[in-house]
């Protein structure tokens, strides 16, 4: 059904968003000592996680959207039809330049997830790269991708919040060769409100929780991947999120989500 509904079906479908709208969207603000803070935790735990930066205002359309999304039986990731979740992820481009430096891209590896039923969860662990992303350490290090996360509701370990294997434990560096030995008891739980922003290099692994009977709301998240355009891509086509791919090749680009990703969820299947 989906893939024979055109753009102003798909419009009706969330008349709150738009598709291929051209719009001066503004960078939220961060202080250089408050960036300093966030690096160094980076740095040292492997992770960020910015609390609630992002207005309830901006992210309340994008989630009622995934919510009609739902009601059609149309996976969460076709969100990214829509210019507002790529635009949510604009606004932190001064986080993100402050780790990948002034030329930097968004990965063609994007996805959404609507947990609402006791037993739902995230991904499995894994890493989004499997290769090193960090090179050098201290002031020097440099890091060739990042991914970011975020949560369009409210995340807690009632509901799926994110679990990572922090960096501090040096245990964890000894496992990532051998992912079948991960010592899970050492992950971290990231709750974090709707509007945050979580962060991590692409080689850390970390993965979704379990939703749970106790949970008090669903969990709505989004996803995209960058990279610092001073190394080789690692996957094409490299996408300008300030010029982003017109409508028919975002509808191809979601649609090769479900292949890449079906070796982390092999119950992922297009039309489902």
């Amino acid at each position: 059904m989906r893939e024979r509904m055109d753009q102003e079906e798909w419009q009706a479908l969330a008349p709150d968003l738009t598709i291929g709208a051209v719009c001066e969207i503004t960078e939220l603000s961060f202080s250089d000592e408050r960036l300093s803070e966030i690096s160094d935790h980076f740095w040292k735990e492997g992770y960020f996680n910015i609390p609630a930066v992002l207005d309830e205002a901006e992210i309340a359309p994008v989630r009622d959207a995934m919510y009609a999304l739902d009601s059609e039986g149309i996976p969460p990731v076709y969100i990214f039809l829509y210019d507002q979740p790529w635009w949510l992820f604009v606004r932190l481009n001064r986080v993100i330049r402050h780790f990948l430096g002034e030329k930097f891209a968004v990965l063609p590896n994007l996805w959404a997830w609507h947990l609402r039923q006791e037993g739902a969860r995230g991904w499995p662990p894994h890493r989004d790269c499997d290769a090193d992303t960090v090179f050098g350490s201290g002031p020097d290090a440099l890091l060739m991708s990042l991914s970011l996360w975020l949560p369009l509701t409210d995340t807690d370990e009632a509901n799926g919040c994110i679990y990572v294997l922090p960096r501090s434990d040096n245990r964890n560096e000894e496992q990532a060769s051998s992912p079948d030995k991960l010592d899970l008891l050492s992950a971290r739980a990231l709750p974090a409100r709707a509007g945050s922003v979580l962060g991590w290099p692409q080689d850390l692994y970390h993965w979704g929780g379990r939703y749970s009977a106790g949970a008090r709301n669903p969990r709505l998240s989004l996803s995209l991947e960058f990279q610092n355009c001073g190394f080789d891509p690692l996957a094409e086509p490299l996408i300008n999120a300030a010029r982003l791919p017109p409508f028919e090749d975002r509808l191809a680009l979601i649609g090769s989500q479900f292949r890449k990703y079906r070796h982390i969820d092999p119950l992922l299947c297009e039309g489902k």
